[in-house]
């Protein structure tokens, strides 16, 4: 499951990439994650960014763990559950990344985050749902959710499940009011983009999220299945 992604181009490079128009904003974030405000495209407001939370608000989250099902939803479930269905249907967006962290599993206890980039692409999207909740106090709050396909690299100890990419051609589809729920879960079941994502081993410092750095991409050493450090995959 993806708990942190990568979202360091500028605005310029962002606005070009997705066609939008806006104010400046501050991105470089190399950790992004869970109860963070974010830059994401949703279909609503297809010209410019909007800032969502991921999953939560800080507030809500009140620093602890957060519910899977709050920063993910599965693919193959949104035509299942209603509430799903309906997001689907009118609720959807694009998050902008460089990348994204994945941890592969070596034993119960030993586990090494893998950065997933694009080498043909700096930037290009995951695609998602978004959520308009209201507090107590009337106020309202936006948040979003990465949707996940069952994993499409043959490696089990990334988990079962792996953000989905879309295909940059398929992008404006993704957020046309006017395409259907078959065509929406078409573009999800599309394999395009998905051959072209590479990864390495990283530093397992994103696990803080006040580290935020350059750093945090770059290749480390890996471990092999006995937990001992290596040079190699």
């Amino acid at each position: 499951m993806i708990d942190r992604y990568a979202i360091y181009s500028d605005f310029k490079a962002i606005n070009s990439r997705f066609g939008l128009e806006g104010e400046e904003f501050t991105v470089p974030n190399y950790n992004a994650a869970p109860a963070q405000q974010l830059p994401i495209v949703t279909n609503e407001a297809k010209g410019k960014i909007s800032f969502l939370f991921w999953g939560t608000n800080k507030e809500w989250s009140n620093n602890k763990s957060i519910s899977p099902k709050l920063l993910t939803c599965e693919r193959d479930q949104l035509m299942s559950k209603t509430t799903l269905k309906l997001a689907l249907e009118r609720h959807r967006c694009l998050i902008p990344v460089n990348g994204f962290y994945l941890w592969k599993q070596y034993s119960k206890k030993r586990k090494t985050p893998h950065y997933f980039y694009n080498p043909s692409e700096t930037l290009f999207s995951l695609p998602g749902i978004w959520e308009e909740n209201e507090d107590m106090d009337g106020n309202t709050h936006y948040t979003f959710k990465i949707i996940e396909i069952p994993n499409y690299i043959n490696l089990p100890e990334f988990g079962s499940n792996m953000p989905a990419v879309i295909a940059k051609d398929l992008e404006k589809k993704w957020l046309d009011g006017y395409s259907t729920l078959e065509e929406l879960v078409e573009i999800l079941h599309n394999t395009e983009t998905l051959g072209q994502i590479s990864h390495h081993p990283v530093s397992p410092h994103i696990t803080n999220v006040s580290n935020n750095g350059a750093d945090l991409i770059k290749p480390q050493s890996s471990v092999d299945q006995l937990g001992n450090y290596t040079l190699f995959e």
